[in-house]
């Protein structure tokens, strides 16, 4: 019975669904850190190149919160899709002065062992804010009095969905002086849904803010995405929805509000497809589980969505969309934004997407005219504040 009663209790501990210690019910969200405690509060976060869109966003949301970007900052930059557009990224973080560096390699691996690395480098009484770049934080009010008591803030990811269910372009933000409702990628992404936890039943929590020492003065370390541990030694997860902070003293876990997760937008196509190919290679080479189960993951989210040449853009398969609608995985927009939206058109007959066109050759793109010059393109900058 004894037997029982633990093996019960070791399953409730790496059970997704287990809360963390203390639920924060509070309806006030932090706008802004104050100085004070802002000036413990760095930023890390590894990031693709061709996300530099969504990447203007980020920053500009995470600078309004109050974090110096330009003096405790870092960011890994994933060179996987050209000069193009790691020179488009580059472009946002120069003009946000982040301290940068650039790689050639991507894998949680790698993303884990780079977070580690500036996290043990920060000061004993500094706080680490690691999201990834689709994933926009928010802190409670009370935040401040967690990070007096030492405690550790998790949060769980509400996934971003558009209106009409379509995968669609990011648009970039525009100067300060163009600024609008419609103009937040909170209007261009409407919908709150439960795809990541629901539908694909993946772990949903994330750590919002780590502090770099235990009560005891142990270093705190990722072991991945969603669990930390204390000190040197190394540890292993028996279960891929644990959330745990293993080894640290004097750490209360607290839950505060839902992290927006904008991970459904036109280039998440080509991303998935990326990292499909990533773990298929891992999993040939090493055969551990954990890079199969990836390959599994990826492999389920692809299938749910299909290429439509009328919108000329992906969407959600009909079976997805039912089954995010009918299991109430997705929050009802209010009427009065309802009407702000056009209506969703969808394919009944999805296609097979195009091929890319090939990249021209030199002798051809020597003998084409170039175009008349129309106009000043749009600035797509982010705004000077």
């Amino acid at each position: 019975m004894k037997h029982c009663l633990l093996l019960a209790a070791a399953a409730h501990a790496y059970n997704a669904s287990t809360p963390p210690t203390k639920i924060i019910k509070s309806n006030c969200t932090l706008q802004r850190f104050p100085p004070i405690y802002a000036n413990r509060v760095h930023f890390f976060s590894f990031v693709a190149a061709d996300l530099y869109h969504l990447l203007g966003h980020a920053l500009r949301y995470y600078r309004h919160l109050g974090l110096d970007l330009k003096n405790q900052g870092r960011i890994f930059v994933h060179n996987a899709s050209g000069p193009v557009a790691l020179e488009k990224t580059l472009v946002y973080l120069r003009r946000y002065e982040i301290t940068y560096r650039v790689s050639n390699e991507w894998s949680s691996q790698t993303k884990r062992e780079a977070a580690n690395q500036f996290l043990l480098s920060l000061p004993n009484d500094a706080w680490l804010v690691y999201p990834d770049l689709d994933e926009f934080f928010a802190f409670p009010c009370e935040v401040l009095n967690i990070m007096d008591q030492g405690g550790l803030l998790s949060g769980q990811m509400v996934d971003r969905v558009a209106y009409d269910w379509h995968l669609n372009s990011l648009r970039p933000l525009p100067r300060a002086a163009k600024m609008n409702n419609r103009s937040s990628i909170d209007y261009q992404f409407p919908r709150s849904c439960r795809l990541t936890g629901g539908l694909l039943d993946t772990n949903v929590n994330k750590y919002t803010l780590v502090p770099a020492v235990d009560a005891a003065g142990k270093r705190l370390r990722y072991i991945n995405a969603h669990s930390v541990a204390c000190g040197t030694q190394r540890r292993n997860l028996r279960h891929v929805h644990a959330q745990r902070a293993n080894d640290c003293h004097g750490v209360t876990i607290y839950r505060g509000p839902a992290v927006a997760h904008y991970g459904f937008t036109k280039i998440t196509i080509p991303v998935l497809e990326r990292k499909l190919a990533t773990y298929k290679a891992l999993a040939r080479t090493s055969g551990e589980l954990r890079h199969r189960d990836a390959v599994e993951h990826y492999r389920k989210l692809r299938d749910s969505f299909e290429y439509c040449p009328l919108t000329k853009s992906f969407q959600f398969t009909r079976k997805a969309r039912r089954l995010l609608q009918r299991r109430r995985y997705c929050d009802p927009l209010p009427p009065h934004l309802e009407r702000d939206y056009a209506p969703s058109r969808f394919c009944f007959e999805p296609t097979k997407a195009p091929r890319p066109r090939p990249t021209p050759r030199p002798s051809v793109m020597r003998k084409a005219k170039a175009p008349r010059v129309l106009g000043r393109p749009d600035d797509d900058d982010p705004p000077d504040d």
